[in-house]
């Protein structure tokens, strides 16, 4: 896989890594035609939900389990669920809320080059990202999207998830803390990014709940002494529970036992010891108040993090909140089979809470149709709400004006979905990406014989410079052609050469004469 990155040149196990993944995620993201609620939050809730078994996303494998490192040897002594609030906190601390202007905007990915985004975790996490970014789901909604997989699955809990975050185009602002920064440069950082005192200190526990400082990253800080042949890197751990999110650098610090709140409160050099002058900047009232909390204090960290994640530009209009869906409809979308005839395809994702087992059938009412009975594939899911069920469905249709609609009963909920069927689809077996030096996109269009000539547009995560984090490319397939009918709808074939490798989904848009889009899938 080509990677356009000024200053920073993959290695060669990192290539392979991203060439793995973007294999794995565009086989478990591929969607098409009907989205549940919509393309946004059917994609993002795949990656939350979906962690392990059953068409996972694979995004929850570099956090499993919370010690992992997935961009290296496991001796480096980092790990990738800590380096992912590390990133997050970076791109967000940087806002000026006044202005409207940075938070959660992936401008991080351009400012790795900088002192005070010293370490490997930017282009660590963005190359680990970077698969999943499409034209739904920007690299800024990844971003947030992994604290709240960090933390809930690593023991915390779960930080409401919201998609519709806009990529940067380039650097932000400068403004991050540094192990040396004074405290009242500190404290000016966070209210700039709309953090008063204790919020910065709260967050700053919280943050720093998991992981390490490595010498490697900051000599200042941590001393060359704690380099070994199993901790390469050098890391020293805030708290004795590294990888668990949980209160214990909170505990330690006030108790000054086992790592005392980490090497930024004990550091040898006393100019890098930032946490340490933040948490006594109002004589230690917020630590104590936070380790009064018990496990409440897990409860405190939700709103700061939920802050910190929707700190946005002021043009970005964020979703609802995303939230796992007991019924899911999924690559739901209008198809034909071999011998020509139109069919209703994809599959029904049932959600049963933990504790709970997945029904073994369910009933599926389409309008206007007969009902059918689905049975559950032998092959399961399993996440931290629950265990998921897949089912597939395929239904005959001779008129699909006629199908509006769908109904699922399971064992306790019963869901109702709507088919915004517009009389033009992206046929997805008759639609495929390939790519080789580039990503090459054949299409075929299915709509009513007396339509014009379909408008298709691609939509490609493609390289650019500065970041690992990718642009989103604009083709528009110009050379489409009728190749003939399948069930009285008339089929327009067409295809086009991107010139560069797709670094995720390649989505296909249908639209209308004024834009709108009548279809979606993703290849």
């Amino acid at each position: 896989m080509h990677v356009s990155r000024v200053g920073a040149p993959l290695t060669t196990m990192m290539a392979k890594l991203l060439a793995y993944l973007l294999l794995l995620t565009v086989a478990a993201l591929t969607q098409a035609a009907f989205f549940y609620p919509d393309a946004v939050s059917s994609e993002i809730e795949h990656i939350l939900v979906d962690t392990h078994g059953a068409y996972a996303s694979g995004f929850a494998d570099a956090i499993t389990p919370c010690s992992n490192y997935v961009s290296g040897a496991q001796t480096f002594g980092r790990e990738t669920a800590a380096q992912w609030l590390r990133v997050a906190f970076h791109d967000f601390v940087t806002a000026r809320v006044d202005k409207g202007t940075g938070g959660i905007d992936a401008s991080i990915g351009f400012e790795t080059l900088r002192e005070e985004d010293s370490g490997s975790a930017f282009n660590d996490s963005f190359a680990f990202f970077r698969p999943y970014v499409n034209a739904r789901v920007s690299m800024a909604d990844i971003v947030a999207l992994s604290v709240s997989m960090s933390v809930g699955n690593c023991g915390g809990p779960q930080i409401p998830v919201r998609g519709g975050r806009i990529d940067a185009t380039g650097m932000g602002e400068e403004g991050v803390p540094a192990p040396e920064t004074s405290l009242e440069q500190t404290l000016e950082f966070f209210a700039n990014a709309g953090f008063n005192q204790v919020d910065s200190i709260g967050l700053t526990a919280c943050g720093h709940t998991m992981g390490s400082v490595h010498h490697g990253g900051f000599p200042t800080v941590v001393g060359p002494e704690a380099v070994n042949s199993s901790n390469t890197a050098g890391g020293i751990h805030f708290d004795g529970t590294v990888d668990v999110f949980d209160m214990k650098v909170v505990h330690e610090y006030i108790d000054g036992t086992g790592n005392q709140g980490g090497p930024l409160v004990t550091s040898f050099n006393e100019s890098s010891r930032s946490d340490l002058r933040l948490y006594e900047s109002d004589g230690n009232a917020t630590m104590h108040q936070l380790y009064e909390q018990e496990e409440s204090f897990l409860n405190t960290c939700v709103p700061l993090m939920q802050r910190m994640v929707e700190t946005v530009p002021k043009e970005v209009v964020l979703s609802n909140i995303i939230s796992p869906m007991a019924i899911k409809p999924v690559n739901a979308t209008f198809d034909f089979t071999s011998d020509g005839s139109l069919i209703f395809k994809g599959y029904i994702r049932v959600l049963a809470p933990v504790s709970s087992t997945p029904p073994k059938t369910i009933t599926l009412n389409p309008s206007s149709h007969p009902t059918i009975t689905l049975s559950a594939e032998s092959a399961t899911g399993t996440n931290v709400f629950g265990t998921t069920a897949f089912f597939p469905f395929s239904i005959p249709v001779g008129n699909p004006s006629s199908l509006q609609s769908f109904t699922i009963t399971s064992s306790s909920v019963t869901s109702k979905f709507t088919i915004p069927y517009s009389s033009t689809f992206v046929v997805p077996t008759l639609s495929s990406s390939s790519s080789s030096s580039s990503t090459k996109v054949n299409v075929t269009i299915a709509q009513q014989p007396s339509y014009s000539t379909p408008k298709v547009s691609i939509k490609a995560p493609i390289p650019q410079q500065g970041t690992l984090g990718p642009a989103i490319g604009s083709y528009d397939i110009s050379n489409l052609k009728s190749i003939g009918t399948k069930a009285g709808l008339k089929l327009w074939e067409g295809s086009v050469d991107l010139g560069v490798l797709a670094t995720g989904s390649v989505g296909v848009e249908v639209l209308d004469s004024k834009g709108a889009v009548l279809d979606l899938l993703f290849l």
